[in-house]
């Protein structure tokens, strides 16, 4: 079978999208698929190992001010994709997928003339380009891990001022979204409550949306067998980001026992201010620590030191944290929201509802009073990820995927 993959953003270090992609080209490829992959800046290294690598342009100036453009990207501007990115961004609309939907659009015109694909797998773009491609006579599917509405509505809840509100609507392309996805031939989503939430948000049929849980490298996310610190709670994501609870996660911990201390994995001040402002109000200072970003060694080395990870989480489309957590043989205190009662078995973690500190309290409480449970939990969510979220069972049952769209097309069901 041969794969096109495309995505607007492609390096696996610029977030989930290029993780995805990274992983699932390369473990199709060890499943005999041929892959090539069209793809926008910062541009994926390694994935020529194993993949056809078409790079489109874009000078990712969404969030630089005009001023602080560096002179290497202004005189590119006047190209005309360009022009129109230059142009939309200095109105706050977010117009990377929609332009890299078109320059693919042309890209690929231009590459069938000596290519054929059995399918297109569009990552998260849903950009107007992607309907008139479907003239070249070829099945495209679409990954929404969930949709942009819960960014969005997330978002909205922290602007207080009309203006900021305004540029928050205008930032998500969600009408865009909504029409090219009820035109695609199957979209695929990472958990089972996702099928309901891109009916509601786009009203895309139900009997359209495939469920295919994301995977991670089991192999990189492994217990390194470090002495466990006791008392340590971790705490993996983006504290910017409101949909990851931290908030209710921090008035937890200043329900809990002075011995208790949290490590967040993300940047603190004075990169990122949001977190420890409400540290400061609530007097954490001395029990919280941010180590910024690490690399994929020193992450797995934290997970196999804390004693719990927490997720806090008001939604998530998957869920990667629990599942390395999980991997790592650490046990987990979650909330229930989204993709994560699917993600965390009761058999590795504890489950609670969101927005209840007092609940993640009880649930931090009895793991910390119970190294047996923690250890049984450990071993048990190690099989559990390995079994259920490692990249070969990921790719394994999107090619699947692949095989029912491509068959569907060709008999015109």
């Amino acid at each position: 079978m041969k794969v096109l993959i495309l995505g607007y953003r492609g390096n696996p270090y610029c977030g989930g999208q290029g993780i995805y992609i990274y992983n699932l080209s390369r473990e199709l490829a060890r499943l005999g698929v041929e892959v090539d992959v069209m793809v926008g800046p910062p541009y994926p290294d390694p994935l020529e190992e194993w993949a056809t690598v078409h790079k489109i342009e874009n000078l990712n100036i969404w969030s630089i001010k005009t001023k602080d453009i560096p002179l290497e990207k202004l005189k590119r501007v006047l190209s005309p994709w360009n022009f129109i990115d230059f142009v939309m961004t200095r109105l706050h609309f977010f117009p990377e997928m929609e332009t890299f939907s078109f320059r693919s659009f042309f890209a690929l015109k231009k590459l069938l003339k000596t290519k054929s694909y059995d399918i297109i797998h569009d990552i998260q773009s849903l950009g107007w380009g992607t309907i008139p491609m479907k003239g070249y006579g070829i099945p495209i599917i679409t990954t929404v891990h969930h949709p942009l509405t819960k960014d969005r509505d997330a978002d909205l809840t922290n602007n207080f001022g009309l203006w900021d509100k305004i540029t928050t609507i205008l930032f998500y392309p969600l009408v865009m979204q909504a029409v090219v996805i009820r035109r695609l031939d199957r979209v695929i989503t990472s958990f089972k409550e996702g099928v309901d939430e891109l009916h509601n948000a786009f009203r895309v049929k139900k009997d359209k949306v495939s469920v295919v849980y994301n995977g991670m490298d089991v192999e990189v996310f492994r217990n390194t067998g470090e002495k466990r610190e006791e008392n340590a709670l971790l705490f993996v994501g983006n504290t910017e980001d409101s949909k990851k609870g931290l908030t209710y996660l921090l008035e937890a911990l200043k329900l809990l026992p002075e011995e208790v201390t949290l490590t967040i994995v993300d940047d603190g001040p004075p990169k990122k201010l949001t977190a420890w402002d409400m540290i400061k109000k609530m007097g954490l200072e001395k029990r919280v620590i941010f180590t910024g970003k690490l690399s994929y060694d020193a992450l797995v080395s934290i997970y196999s030191r804390k004693t719990i990870l927490v997720m806090s989480s008001l939604f998530e489309g998957f869920g990667l944290p629990a599942v390395e957590a999980m991997s790592c043989k650490t046990p987990v205190v979650s909330t229930t929201s989204g993709a994560l009662k699917e993600v965390v078995s009761p058999e590795c973690g504890i489950l609670v509802p969101p927005k209840d500190p007092a609940a993640l309290k009880n649930g931090i409480e009895k793991l910390l009073a119970d190294k047996k449970l923690r250890d049984s939990m450990g071993e048990k969510g190690r099989k559990w990820a390995v079994d259920n979220f490692s990249w070969p069972v990921a790719a394994a049952n999107t090619l699947e995927v692949y095989k029912q769209v491509v068959d569907e097309y060709r008999r015109g069901s």
